[in-house]
């Protein structure tokens, strides 16, 4: 059996992002914005009215940069 190769990363250098939704809308919002930090599994959720890219952008921004450090692609 080969032998693969473990990868090390730092603490919120690789995310995962989704939507979760629609849902019955409250307080003008149909979805959740759901970001999971793989290795420390810190998670971080916004309600939202849309599930587009802008709203993305918008968490990427506002949330990550300014708490945790951006992370790298």
């Amino acid at each position: 059996m080969p032998m693969n190769p473990i990868l090390i990363v730092d603490l919120f250098y690789v995310w995962g992002i989704d939507f979760m939704g629609p849902f019955l809308m409250s307080f003008g919002n149909s979805y959740i914005l759901v970001g999971v930090d793989y290795v420390s599994k810190w998670v971080e959720a916004i309600p939202c009215k849309h599930n587009d890219h802008r709203v993305v952008l918008k968490f990427l921004k506002e949330k990550s940069s300014q708490d945790l450090g951006c992370p790298r692609p």
